[in-house]
């Protein structure tokens, strides 16, 4: 239901389109002239104005115009019986969705009305989306405040804060990164805050179509360029124009594919499947890969010159895991946003299962925190999550403590990725006995427990020091 307000100076005309549109299913009230009009439209703030072009004191287009600078989005259909084409043309420009001559039909009318109501419906829900998408992908999304993520929030306000992205020729953007990274998220924040915001943003998985689809669903088709063409369809690269089209995981686009799309970066044009023209295009392409592509690029996988194309800006994304103190901030976050999401009545983590995230490793990253916490949220049985409600284990820790059996001593070993060689350490003890013994071999084989053969073997092996040895 609508709420209608109807600006008409005959009162039987009116009356009969108030009765119309309340047997139509919508609220009507009426006003006989423009003034009356601007006050009622104040009050009620009206879905749709029916709007008498001849009024007495101001005119309909007046009415209209006052109300567009109120800021009222209202929808507006113009009706007279004095009609012209420049008036139509005037009253279009101002911001009516229709205009209609009298005698009116008020059948016709009504389907006008009704028309007039769905597209506003469309528009209200397709602005509603792009505002939540808008404040979803703004720079203070982007979560963490350690030294790697400080750097990539730093290029992306440098980059939007320029004029380069809103040239008909952007300079193209590669972002690198592990798969979860969030690499989509800095995409978006890219084109959201930087000037083609108002455009559309068309993200295109490249893994995900068929291969014997994507270049139709990238450039276009014409009527009949196979089997399937039963029409003219515009690609996404038209989809795109004037905003930006973000190429996810590009590192595994076909090499045929790839040709076509350096061809278009580098002419600005593209040709849909089965066309003879070209057509000129201003889009921002950024592409994203987990994939490392200077070893694509070696192995002839991917094409050098469409890399070096691609990555005249370049950021990458680190891993959860050198990201420091910022799997806290993460952790919490999207617990917060699962107790506003799901209503679960959470708290938060337990100190023992914010000790396990911060020990895990993360291969999956931000996004695989981001569904353990969702899991972790709905399963929990308390006011706080659990390390039993995380289902993750922690790798062993690098450092392990041995004690020496029968010896009042205690060997700190570290295996992290600096770990030395066993026959490292078992050098170093051979030389520290032998040192200790005066270089005296039989009396250090006494006390290392092996025989004086054992003792010079290592040694010659290993480089030490024989001719001291007696």
């Amino acid at each position: 239901m609508a709420t209608v307000l109807v600006i008409e100076d005959e009162p039987i005309l009116a009356r009969n389109i108030c009765d119309a549109m309340v047997y139509g299913g919508h609220e009507a009230s009426v006003a006989s002239t423009g003034e009356d009009g601007l006050k009622s439209a104040a009050e009620t703030r009206p879905d749709l104005v029916l709007l008498d072009y001849r009024l007495p004191g101001i005119d309909g287009l007046e009415v209209l115009r006052e109300l567009r600078s109120r800021g009222q989005q209202v929808a507006a259909i113009m009706m007279t019986a004095h009609g012209n084409i420049d008036t139509a043309v005037e009253a279009m420009k101002i911001g009516a969705s229709d205009f209609l001559t009298k005698p009116l039909d008020l059948q016709e009318l009504k389907l006008v009305v009704e028309r007039v109501l769905r597209h506003r419906a469309v528009s209200d829900e397709l602005e509603y989306r792009r505002d939540r998408e808008r404040a979803d992908s703004e720079l203070d999304r982007i979560i963490g405040d350690s030294e790697p993520m400080q750097r990539v929030k730093s290029f992306v306000q440098r980059i939007t804060s320029t004029s380069a992205l809103a040239t008909d020729a952007p300079p193209s953007l590669l972002i690198t990164g592990e798969t979860g990274t969030g690499k989509d998220l800095v995409a978006r924040a890219i084109h959201y805050v930087g000037p083609r915001h108002d455009a559309q943003f068309v993200h295109v998985n490249c893994t995900a179509m068929p291969d014997h689809l994507i270049e139709s669903e990238l450039f276009g088709h014409i009527k009949g360029a196979f089997t399937d063409a039963r029409s003219d369809k515009r690609g996404l690269f038209e989809l795109a124009d004037g905003g930006t089209l973000f190429l996810d995981e590009i590192g595994h686009m076909k090499p045929v594919l790839q040709a076509k799309l350096l061809s278009v970066l580098e002419q600005r044009t593209i040709r849909p499947v089965g066309g003879t023209r070209e057509r000129k295009i201003n889009v921002h392409v950024i592409a994203a890969t987990n994939r490392p592509l200077e070893e694509a690029t070696s192995s002839g996988d991917f094409r050098e010159d469409l890399y070096h194309r691609l990555r005249v800006l370049a950021v990458h994304m680190p891993p959860l895991r050198e990201r420091g103190d910022d799997v806290d901030i993460l952790a919490g976050h999207f617990t917060a946003a699962c107790v506003a999401r799901f209503g679960v009545p959470v708290k938060g983590l337990s100190d023992e299962a914010l000790e396990l995230v911060r020990e895990y490793k993360w291969p999956g990253n931000v996004r695989e925190l981001l569904h353990t916490i969702e899991s972790a949220s709905l399963i929990t049985d308390g006011p706080y999550i659990g390390p039993e409600h995380l289902n993750i284990q922690a790798a062993p820790r690098a450092k392990v403590a041995l004690q020496v059996p029968n010896v009042e001593q205690t060997i700190v070993l570290d295996f992290s990725d600096t770990c030395p060689k066993l026959e490292d350490i078992e050098h170093q003890i051979i030389v520290a006995a032998l040192h200790h013994c005066r270089h005296n071999v039989s009396r250090a084989a006494r006390i290392l427990g092996i025989s004086r053969d054992a003792v010079r073997y290592r040694l010659e092996k290993y480089g030490g020091e024989p001719d001291k040895a007696s």
